[in-house]
């Protein structure tokens, strides 16, 4: 019997000895902005250590687990990457986030390989934030919402604040496409070309006649030039 009760003592000893050792975790959160002081909402934050990634709110705040010396990284469509270190074990760890702009402006009507500078931009904003948008909208509760046959609807699940952050952020990622696109094909230097305005002139023209994404959408190349010349006629018969 004694013999039995060591030999149990000596496996549990061992098994304490050889059980794999859990790190404690630490929370990180902070404030994600730019240089200029504008907070940055649905920021990525990837734990590169763990593979946990995470996104920052609307108001540019957020938080992740991890453990010390985990290598965590923030990514923001148009500016550069920026890497935090976890330097404590335990508790809450708080750091702010100032990212840089990556200084990636698209080049006019240029072409290169086949696809065109805003296509290739969207094809990395589409792979980079493919695993929110991909992610099918819960089942509204209430409303006209199909009830039975084996659906079942939670009430909360409409309301829970992840379910709305991630609503809101496909919203968002639309309307940022949108505003992209419009970007890629009313250039500056397409409409100085067209114009010969610069400076102060070529901004105000811009601001007052920016157009919207059906027209863009709908505007051969050719037809642009011609809408931007008349958009400019006008302008200048108003007095600019």
């Amino acid at each position: 019997m004694k013999v039995l009760l060591r030999a149990i003592a000596l496996g549990g000893i061992l098994s304490m000895a050889f059980a794999p050792l859990v790190q404690a975790q630490v929370t990180v959160t902070g404030m994600i902005s730019d240089s200029n002081k504008l907070v940055l909402p649905y920021a990525t934050i990837s734990n590169i250590s763990s593979g946990k990634r995470s996104l920052s709110d609307q108001g540019g705040f957020y938080k992740i687990s991890a453990s010390r010396n985990d290598r965590l990284v923030f990514t923001f469509v148009g500016y550069k990457p920026d890497t935090l270190i976890v330097g404590q074990s335990s508790g809450t760890q708080t750091t702010n986030i100032i990212m840089e702009p990556a200084g990636k402006f698209l080049k006019g009507v240029e072409v290169t390989s086949q696809y065109t500078p805003y296509q290739r931009d969207s094809m990395e904003r589409r792979q980079q934030y493919g695993y929110i948008l991909d992610v099918p909208d819960q089942p509204l509760a209430g409303g006209s919402t199909p009830v039975g046959a084996g659906i079942v609807v939670s009430p909360i699940t409409r309301f829970s604040k992840k379910e709305k952050q991630k609503r809101q952020f496909k919203k968002n990622y639309e309307e940022m496409e949108k505003q992209k696109f419009i970007d890629s094909r009313f250039t500056p230097l397409l409409v100085n070309k067209v114009t010969g305005l610069t400076g102060d002139s070529l901004h105000l023209f811009m601001r007052d006649n920016y157009p919207d994404y059906g027209t863009m959408r709908a505007l051969a190349n050719n037809d642009l030039l011609y809408w931007i010349t008349d958009k400019y006629k006008a302008w200048v018969k108003q007095g600019h």
